[in-house]
Formats: structure tokens, C-alpha cells, sequence
């Protein structure tokens, strides 16, 4: 896949493919970037420069190698600093704009999503993933379902941009969840013909398709998050 664009008003995000499956994001503003996640450079500098962007800083959701990889190239090169997902969450302003760093523990014990509420949109690294959610990967059941509820309370226009593309394995994952989903259906049959559109959803769709999302007790979530992991 390539580089998808997506305007929000005078913003633009840069949807970069990196290594396999990873994607990592450049929010776009007057001429300057911030960068979420860095999981390989090179693709990143060629965004930078086919786009005249100038580099402001990074943004980690946790610290997997295919999250961080690229950071230090990318720091030594262009003289950028990246802001660490142990750092507490908080409120901060970035080109022009607010951020809110939230912590979501869950995949990992530490790890960050980014929400910009004037764009309405999320960057969820591996908490919520287009259709499904990470792994459990040294936080616990309770934390992560915790973590996925404060994503739901956000607005269902919020459009969601993950850290990887696993849609069609997690659309058939639901479809066996629930057989008869047709919105779940529509976004598996959505991929062959539009990758982006059906990947990158907002959270009301995610709600619609994703089983994670779908669950109301830990107990739920716990018992479908182990039906996926040997799925």
C-alpha cells in the first residue's frame, strides 16, 4: 500500500507503510510534521522530503522494536527529540493544535494513544488495531479493557488510525464471533477494493466491526481476547 492522505481542515495525516504491516503517521501543518511512531526511517524521510516538511518531533505509542526502530536515525539526522510513552499523560499543544497523550496499558504496561480533538482523530498504536486490538503483552486483561473503554467514550466520528493493517484476519476473526454481522461483512468485502477506506474507519464503524469494542464486562473481553490469540 502507499502513503495515504487524509485532510482534516488545514491538517493533513500521512498514513506512511513501514516494514510488513506497520503504518506510522505524519500529522501535516503550514510545512511542518509530527511524527507518530518510527518503526523504520528511510520511509519516513522520503515522506518528509516529497512532502517539504520540516521534522518537529515523535511521538511513541510503546516501545516495540517495530514502534521505535527508526528513532534514532531519525533523531540524529534531523536534530528532533521523541517523547517517550512512560511520560504521564497529558494535555499539550502541537502545531497550532491540542494533543491529548492518554494511557491505555493493556498491550504493553506502558503505552500511549494520541487524540486530537479539534481533528477528531486518534492514533492508537497497538491498543486498537482496524477491526480487533494487541495482544497482551505485559499489562493485564483488566487494564487493557479499561484502556478500550476510554476509547469508546470518545465521539464516533473520531477516526481511528492504528499501527498496523490487520484487517482481513481480524474481520474474519469477527465474522466467527458473529456470523451474521453484516457491517462486518461490508468492511472485510470494502478491503478488496479499497484498502485505506475499510483500514483506517472511524470509531463508530469500529464499534459496528470490532468484537473488542462490542464486549461489557472484562470478563468478556478476557475470554474473547483468548479466542483470538489462537484464532
Amino acid at each position: 500500500m502507499k502513503t495515504t492522505r487524509f485532510q482534516f481542515n488545514e491538517y493533513e495525516v500521512l498514513a506512511v507503510p513501514v516494514l510488513r504491516d506497520n503504518f506510522v503517521y505524519l500529522v501535516c501543518h503550514a510545512g511542518d510534521a509530527v511524527l507518530i511512531d518510527a518503526g523504520e526511517a528511510q520511509p519516513v524521510f522520503e515522506a518528509l522530503e516529497e512532502n517539504d516538511l520540516r521534522l518537529q518531533r515523535i511521538l511513541v505509542t510503546h516501545t516495540h522494536h517495530d514502534h521505535i526502530d527508526g528513532c534514532r536515525d531519525i533523531m540524529d539526522r534531523l536534530g528532533v527529540q521523541a517523547m517517550s510513552p512512560g511520560v504521564e499523560g497529558h494535555e499539550f499543544s502541537i502545531l497550532g493544535t491540542v494533543c491529548r497523550s492518554i494511557s491505555t496499558p493493556g498491550h504493553m504496561a506502558v503505552h500511549k494513544v494520541y487524540h486530537f480533538p479539534a481533528l477528531g482523530v486518534l492514533f492508537a498504536g497497538d491498543t486498537l488495531i482496524n477491526g480487533a486490538c494487541g495482544h497482551l503483552r505485559g499489562g493485564t486483561a483488566e487494564q487493557f479493557f479499561t484502556s478500550l473503554l476510554k476509547i469508546r467514550a470518545l465521539p464516533d466520528d473520531t477516526c481511528i488510525f492504528g499501527g498496523h493493517d490487520y484487517l482481513v484476519a481480524s474481520m474474519e476473526f469477527a465474522l466467527g464471533v458473529e456470523p451474521g454481522n453484516a457491517d462486518m461483512q461490508a468492511r472485510l468485502e470494502l478491503y478488496r477494493s479499497d484498502p485505506a477506506a475499510a483500514i483506517f474507519a472511524t470509531l463508530g464503524e469500529e464499534k459496528k466491526t470490532n468484537p473488542f469494542l462490542r464486549v461489557d464486562t472484562v470478563e468478556e473481553f478476557t475470554a474473547l481476547r483468548k479466542q483470538k490469540d489462537s484464532f
